[in-house]
């Protein structure tokens, strides 16, 4: 358990190293969440703007290490070689990478429970944030795959969440991610957890079969 609890640490500390300053783009939002639920003071009708702001501030973030960590195939030359290096270990980096997401989801939903108390968040809304927090990291390694380009990948990603944010799911005519209502189980929200999930696994799909042809040398 310690040798594994060494590697992990020592697989965060080269990330950090390859990513400079923008490994610390995550915990930014994350603190930042925080702070916005424990100290801005709310009225009982917009109690909710917490949650939107875990779905909107912190967990479209969840991706945003992935990416730069598979971005360094599709540097100049790069792909051939570093491929099937990468494909053993891209589940152990989104195993990780999930694993502290989930973990902050956890953290901001305590401390949202502790202050409005525990009836406040429903169990629907903890269903949806683990399943749009691994909508989010599957969403930006397909974005990469696909577009090849780091930069490219993070702008669809942030141009997707601002405008679905910024209009609260109301204008823009596609799959619409966020509950910015309190969820009631009904077939709305049964057809969004679905949509979700097929998401989720599409964009599972496309990162690997993507990444398994990125070491196939033209013919």
């Amino acid at each position: 358990m310690k040798a594994y609890i060494e590697w992990m640490r020592t697989a965060f500390v080269f990330d950090r190293k390859t990513m400079g300053g923008a490994f610390f783009v995550p915990p930014a939002m994350f603190i930042l969440s925080l702070l916005l639920i424990l100290f801005v003071p709310r009225k009982s009708p917009s109690i909710y703007d917490n949650v939107i702001i875990i779905q909107g501030l912190f967990i479209p973030f969840s991706g945003w290490c992935l990416i730069y960590r598979f971005g360094e195939l599709y540097e100049d030359g790069a792909q051939e070689t570093l491929v099937p290096y990468y494909r053993q270990w891209v589940w152990i980096d989104i195993v990780r990478y999930s694993f502290i997401h989930l973990f902050g989801v956890v953290v901001l939903s305590g401390a949202f429970m502790w202050k409005y108390g525990v009836s406040s968040l429903s169990f629907l809304n903890l269903i949806h944030f683990i399943l749009l927090t691994f909508f989010y990291l599957f969403f930006s390694t397909a974005a990469l795959v696909l577009t090849k380009n780091t930069n490219i990948a993070l702008t669809v990603i942030f141009i997707y969440t601002v405008l679905e944010v910024a209009t609260l799911g109301t204008f823009m005519p596609w799959p619409h991610i966020f509950l910015f209502e309190p969820p009631v189980w009904e077939p709305m929200l049964i057809s969004k957890f679905i949509m979700l999930t097929l998401s989720i696994f599409l964009a599972a799909f496309i990162t690997i079969v993507w990444m398994s042809k990125g070491d196939r040398k033209p013919q």
